[in-house]
């Protein structure tokens, strides 16, 4: 049985010429589970919000065509069947989650709801025994991690018991374990309960290989559709496959993995010589971490006797779980936290001394949310803001640096109305454009495809070449396998292990890039184009 069909949908948002979706025609099946890829801005998200009604309803803009859900015009649908029919969890949970406690956020939509408190009890006790929230469930949501979190907006979202469940981008934010564990209840939800779910994600390695079904999104179109074995020939792009798959496909392979598990198993019989990877050594140091520690509340150290050294034009990756201190500890570095006790140095001077307008200059810092930034009308306007608070507006300068993260063609949009991609990158550019001697960036790559991933690889080993040195806090191992020289792993509040990235990435157990779990025991690789050339000539 059809539960969704979207017949000949073309949109606009308001006051925008070019549509965001372009004759769309789709049918879902009742308990199919459907992954919508596609590179950021291609319509994604769009698509999936018709499906709510927040197009039109909340966004505005012109709508052509006709959605039905369970064979009924989506618009005919009041708003309290909206809600029972269509859940939708959100890229940033932080956003979906109202109350501070969480069995009552989990109970918030039943409450809006007025269902009978019996069953708002059973529901909820149902959907925390699911989705295994037991030990949290009496904690406050200011206190649980992101991958919580996001566990808690799908559990408020579940307990409505709707028949269809829309995903954005849910484990964009989060370390690999708890990406994990949202995966698995998403899965859980489909196969157990047989919800419809409908997934939008960019991290393909992650949950190509659970699709029932894969739609193929390019410039608010589909251009095609298949299944995780079975992709159309049309499809090659990178932001369309997981990266074991691209790598193999661009390399000339016959056989196609999705997974690390076929990877290995393609690579069973061939033999392999070990390939010389070079460390790169650096002389000059940039920046000093002396015993640095540094509590939230008293006697719980969210960092314990930090120390670590950055030098000029080093690339180094910070990674571990969540909660594990990293946006902490570089809170510290530029300057957001200053209660810390032991020593920052850049350059030799103590942080502490130096003047906030040349920390400025000193070190860039972006965020993990990239609306923290945005304040002003259009995306040109909030760049230059950058610098008017500094005294350097340069309009040149402002123009430079949309062009070089691809966002000339959007400077007139207003930032907020990007997509989370396009977010990510004007984020950036907010950061770049005061030329800082030390860039600081937590997660640049969330929401980003893998085309707008290289393109900042590109920058990255531009301002490195310069003698820039950049800092990546980062869950993904496949982007720090191909662009860092060195990776700093934390747990606990502790660095547990610093050096090499060929030695950490590759030596790592959970935190190494998927090419190099396929490769293990073969061939020491870390870097994506490394084994393009490996597997051209075996």
């Amino acid at each position: 049985m059809q539960i969704i069909n979207i017949d000949e949908v073309t949109f606009n948002y308001p006051e925008c010429e070019k549509s965001a979706l372009k004759d769309i025609s789709l049918s879902v099946k009742e308990g199919e589970l459907v992954l919508i890829v596609g590179p950021s801005g291609c319509g994604k998200s769009t698509l999936i919000r018709l499906l709510n009604r927040i197009i039109p309803d909340y966004y505005g803009g012109t709508l052509k065509g006709q959605v039905y859900i369970k064979d009924k015009k989506i618009e005919e649908f009041t708003n309290y069947d909206m809600v029972k029919t269509v859940g939708m969890v959100y890229q940033h949970p932080e956003k979906q989650i109202i109350l501070q406690d969480v069995e009552r956020e989990i109970a918030f939509g039943l409450e809006n709801l007025n269902t009978d408190i019996n069953i708002m009890k059973r529901n909820v006790s149902e959907v925390i025994s699911l989705l295994g929230l037991n030990e949290i469930k009496d904690k406050q949501t200011t206190e649980i991690s992101g991958g919580q979190k996001q566990r808690v907006a799908i559990a408020s979202v579940v307990s409505m018991d709707p028949d269809i469940i829309l995903f954005d981008e849910p484990i964009s934010q989060l370390d690999p374990i708890a990406g994990e564990d949202v995966l698995n209840s998403i899965k859980k939800l489909n196969r157990d309960m047989g919800k419809t779910i409908i997934l939008v994600e960019q991290r393909l390695d992650k949950c190509f290989h659970l699709a029932d079904r894969i739609i193929f999104m390019e410039e608010g179109r589909i251009i095609g559709e298949g299944t995780p074995n079975n992709i159309p020939k049309n499809i090659h792009k990178k932001y369309h496959l997981p990266n074991i798959t691209y790598i193999f496909k661009k390399a000339g392979r016959d056989v196609l993995p999705i997974t690390v598990k076929q990877g290995r198993e393609a690579l069973n019989n061939l033999c392999f010589e070990e390939i010389k990877n070079d460390c790169k050594s650096f002389s000059n140091s940039i920046m000093e971490v002396n015993k640095v520690n540094f509590e939230y509340e008293k006697g719980s150290k969210t960092l314990k006797n930090i120390n670590f050294k950055l030098h000029k034009g080093e690339v180094m990756a910070v990674m571990g779980e969540n909660g594990a201190g990293k946006s902490t500890l570089f809170k510290i570095i530029c300057g957001l936290i200053d209660s810390y006790t032991g020593k920052v140095l850049i350059e030799g001077e103590n942080l502490k001394k130096i003047s906030i307008d040349k920390r400025i200059k000193k070190i860039g810092y972006l965020s993990q949310n990239p609306n923290d930034y945005f304040g002003r009308k259009t995306v040109f306007d909030e760049v230059g803001y950058t610098l008017e608070n500094i005294n350097e507006y340069d309009e040149k300068r402002v123009n430079s640096v949309l062009e070089l993260l691809d966002l000339t063609h959007l400077k007139d949009r207003n930032p907020r109305d990007l997509s989370g991609g396009e977010k990510q990158r004007t984020a950036i550019a907010c950061t770049l454009v005061t030329d800082p001697d030390v860039l600081i960036l937590d997660e640049p790559t969330r929401g980003m495809d893998s085309m707008a991933k290289e393109n900042l690889g590109s920058i990255i080993k531009e301002l490195s070449s310069r003698g820039k040195s950049i800092v990546l806090i980062t869950h993904d191992a496949d982007f720090a396998g191909d662009y860092v020289n060195s990776v700093m792993l934390m747990f606990n509040g502790e660095i547990v292990a610093k050096g090499d990235a060929n030695t950490i990435l590759y030596d790592s157990i959970y935190y190494s890039p998927q090419i190099a779990k396929v490769f293990k025991k073969k061939c020491r690789v870390i870097k994506s184009e490394d084994a393009i050339e490996i597997l051209k000539v075996m």
